[in-house]
């Protein structure tokens, strides 16, 4: 650990008047791998480093020596590059579109256009965490990846389909009934739904059914429409 000094060989001092001290250069650095590789060398081979305002003596060492470093500097820099890509909090770029594609398929939940690696990384972890088989879950999962409101019609849910209406009546029932257009009616079967959605932000319908078929509970049938 040296002395630092300024262009006019002058100690530099804190605010509190003692000298500042040189801690060396960052670890990784291509600096940092010339001093390691030259400490290696056997004593008295070559001049020792510079000391504080002393001048380089092995000017043509530290050339070569520069050259080995550069590449174990730039593989300093690709290693610790690949330890952030190891980790969901730490992950970014590309790396964060493989993740995304490994867990819920390549257009399962796609990058928004100009989304940032920190707003990808929060829907990814929410989506990594959120509830299934239920109504509410096939919805929050609808609209995280379209960005629009679904319709959820399900013929065994009295608040969706209302009791029978006619052509003649269609307010008698809350304006749901059989046999007439835009109307709905419903069906003491179940095991199915009716599900209306635009396109959005989604790539393309086929990542709307395979959210949807994430979602859902298993052995019940989706009726899908998807509007452009």
């Amino acid at each position: 650990m040296g002395t630092l000094y300024d262009e006019e060989g002058l100690v530099l001092q804190a605010t509190d008047g003692k000298a500042l001290l040189d801690t060396g250069p960052v670890p990784g650095s291509i600096e940092d791998f010339t001093a390691r590789l030259r400490a290696l060398l056997p004593t008295g081979w070559f001049p020792a480093p510079p000391q504080g305002l002393q001048e380089e003596e092995a000017p043509v060492l530290v050339a070569l020596l520069t050259g080995f470093s550069t590449v174990l500097s730039g593989i300093w820099a690709l290693m610790e590059k690949c330890r952030k890509q190891t980790r969901l909090s730490t992950m970014s770029d590309a790396f964060l579109d493989m993740l995304a594609a490994d867990y819920f398929g390549v257009d399962g939940l796609p990058r928004r256009v100009s989304e940032s690696d920190s707003d990808y990384r929060k829907r990814i972890v929410s989506s990594l965490v959120a509830p299934r088989n239920t109504r509410q879950a096939v919805r929050d999962a609808l609209v995280a990846v379209t960005g629009v409101e679904p319709v959820i019609i399900e013929p065994l849910n009295a608040a969706d389909c209302h009791a029978q209406a006619s052509f003649a009546s269609p307010s008698c029932g809350g304006g749901f009934g059989y046999g007439c257009a835009d109307l709905r009616y419903g069906s003491q079967s179940g095991g199915q739904f009716f599900l209306e959605t635009a396109l959005g932000q989604a790539s393309d319908a086929q990542a709307i059914y395979q959210v949807i078929e994430r979602t859902a509970a298993g052995g019940v049938t989706g009726w899908v429409r998807v509007e452009q």
